[in-house]
């Protein structure tokens, strides 16, 4: 596959997996009752809103795959300006992004089980309890968690380091992290507009080995690093 070609390919799915990631969470909000719902409150939800549920769930996972791939895209050659600070926000996005197809198959799945099959109150609360000790989930839920909060911010502000991206796209990708640590339809919303605002312009960066930009291809910057 010609390098054009993948570069087409890693542009659209960094994108596509980003406007994804925050399209789940937007619809797991609508979903999900205000406030800390306990799990049957939440199993309850799920029950009133199967369709939803399972495409949030769906997209997620969708979100991560597109998302593990794209971002180790990004890594630069050695000796470009920034280039250690945007290959370490791009493995660990990477890695976090693999975590959270593992988190979302973890959160979406069991409570759509529950839902189908009634599960009673003191069994949600049992299983629920016995979760939070869980060594797997506990090293999935702060990978993903550490990977997708710090992950892309680094990566960006590497990438802003380098002159590839604009300021504004650095302070895009804060508010999409801080919307997506905050509850709430409308911090979703804009969680979701500040993804579009923030990873356009990183995914011009790989289009740019393209024929016809003027700009050169990642990784072959002339100015070296600092």
């Amino acid at each position: 596959m010609k390098t054009t070609t993948r570069s087409r390919i890693c542009a659209f799915l960094l994108v596509f997996g980003a406007v994804a990631f925050a399209a789940a969470d937007l619809l797991r909000r609508l979903v999900e009752p205000g406030g800390n719902p306990d799990a049957q409150a939440l199993t309850q939800a799920v029950a009133q809103h199967p369709a939803s549920w399972e495409t949030a769930g769906l997209l997620s996972i969708v979100a991560g795959m597109c998302l593990a791939v794209s971002a180790l895209a990004l890594v630069p050659q050695h000796g470009v300006r920034g280039a250690w600070i945007t290959a370490s926000g791009a493995v660990m996005m990477s890695l976090g992004a693999m975590a959270s197809i593992g988190h979302a198959v973890a959160f979406y799945s069991p409570y759509s089980l529950f839902a189908a099959a009634h599960t009673s109150a003191s069994q949600l609360a049992a299983i629920d309890a016995a979760s939070e000790s869980s060594p797997l989930l506990l090293v999935l839920i702060y990978t993903f968690m550490a990977g997708m909060t710090i992950g892309p911010i680094v990566l960006l502000i590497g990438l802003h380091r380098a002159h590839r991206i604009p300021v504004w796209s650095v302070a895009a990708v804060i508010v999409f992290v801080v919307c997506g640590s905050t509850g709430g339809i409308l911090p979703g919303a804009i969680g979701a507009a500040a993804a579009l605002a923030a990873f356009v312009p990183v995914a011009g960066t790989l289009l740019h080995a393209m024929p016809g930009h003027a700009s050169p291809p990642l990784g072959s910057s002339p100015l070296k690093a600092a």
